[in-house]
């Protein structure tokens, strides 16, 4: 017996993605790995619930927002610089998650890397 495709949203995930995401650029700066451990929680919390086909961008983007807003106390131009970012996380979101996700193996996911 097989697992459902796509898996649900899962913690270590989430925290992958926020991690190669880096939207601050603190990993990139020498940040510990678990800088974003409470933004990544919070992801985690607002989106593990959604099902398959409600993982898509639109459904996923706000919550990242709102949460990347209250961590960092962001105002409109901050949240506007960080954007782009965000929107690349949530569309990683939805690559692995959301309902047009495909099994890989290890060895595609390291090729598109």
């Amino acid at each position: 017996m097989s697992a459902p495709w796509p898996p649900p949203p899962d913690l270590h995930s989430i925290q992958e993605l926020v991690r190669a995401a880096d939207p601050e650029k603190h990993l990139a700066e020498g940040a510990p790995a678990d800088e974003y451990e409470p933004e990544e929680q919070s992801i985690f919390e607002a989106i593990h619930h959604l099902s398959t086909a409600d993982l898509l961008v639109p459904n996923i983007l706000p919550p990242i927002e709102h949460i990347w807003t209250k961590s960092f106390s962001l105002n409109a131009e901050d949240l506007a610089e960080r954007r782009p970012a965000l929107l690349s996380l949530a569309k990683e979101i939805e690559r692995f998650f959301g309902p047009e996700s495909k099994p890989r193996t290890r060895a595609e996911i390291i090729a598109s890397s």
